[in-house]
């Protein structure tokens, strides 16, 4: 069951509390290709947990999102905002601690952005630090779904990733108006042994590379393969596996 937070009175806030977990979409404001929207992380992120609260049994109350992230790997093309990850990681912690402050003992931090990670890993540290009565959890959601991936891709190796098949399949899914052109030109991503920009690669080491770098349309991944169909696979299963978690983890 999913409520929104900023919908709340301050009374139903304290009332949820005690049974409630509350979620927070760390998103990015960025660049995805040439075809896809400057938010399209936040649109993702908040798709995920809400399909994952509506099959979860427990309440899921759903903050405002975070729809700035850290993205300076991709500010060589317009739109993109980025903070530092030292301010990111201060922003999700004091949001947090209000968050706490209201009652609230467990949480989940949902990453829609890979670049965001390491700052979700740092709030997550120093709440963990802070508040030794709460359970927060960093979530990427794509994180539950490798196996299932592995099977639904069309797509080789460099074919999923920023702006790539399942990015671009989900928004096809959810918000198709926003879906545009120039795709065509894409190409696989292209790695190596030990470090690959597909999302599903099994990477041994971590790199920084600006998107320029990678692609001259700032993507990762391919969209030939991309469809609405496969979207909506991708959203129903993201929603039970996650909605699982939220109901077997927070005991």
């Amino acid at each position: 069951m999913l409520l929104e937070w900023r919908e709340l009175a301050s009374r139903e806030c304290s009332a949820m509390a005690e049974k409630g977990v509350a979620a927070l979409v760390i998103g990015s404001c960025e660049q995805h290709g040439l075809h896809l929207p400057l938010g399209t992380d936040v649109y993702l992120g908040e798709a995920v947990i809400r399909r994952a609260a509506e099959c979860a049994a427990r309440e899921v109350v759903l903050l405002p999102s975070v729809t700035y992230g850290f993205s300076a790997h991709h500010m060589d093309f317009p739109g993109s905002i980025t903070l530092t990850q030292k301010t990111l990681a201060a922003m999700i912690t004091e949001v947090m601690a209000g968050v706490i402050s209201a009652g609230f003992t467990k949480a989940v931090l949902v990453v829609s952005h890979g670049g965001n990670s390491p700052a979700v890993h740092t709030a997550v540290n120093e709440l963990g630090i802070a508040f030794p009565q709460c359970s927060v959890a960093m979530l990427r959601y794509w994180d539950f779904m490798t196996e299932f991936m592995e099977t639904l891709r069309d797509s080789p190796l460099g074919g999923i990733g920023h702006a790539g098949e399942m990015e671009t399949s989900m928004m096809m899914a959810l918000y198709p108006h926003l879906v545009g052109e120039g795709w065509e030109n894409y190409s696989p991503a292209q790695g190596n042994d030990w470090y690959h920009p597909d999302m599903f690669a099994h990477n041994r080491v971590t790199v920084y590379r600006r998107f320029r770098d990678i692609s001259p349309y700032g993507n990762v991944g391919v969209c030939q393969d991309a469809s609405r169909e496969k979207g909506e696979k991708i959203l129903n299963y993201l929603g039970e596996e996650i909605g699982k978690f939220l109901d077997g983890y927070f005991i």
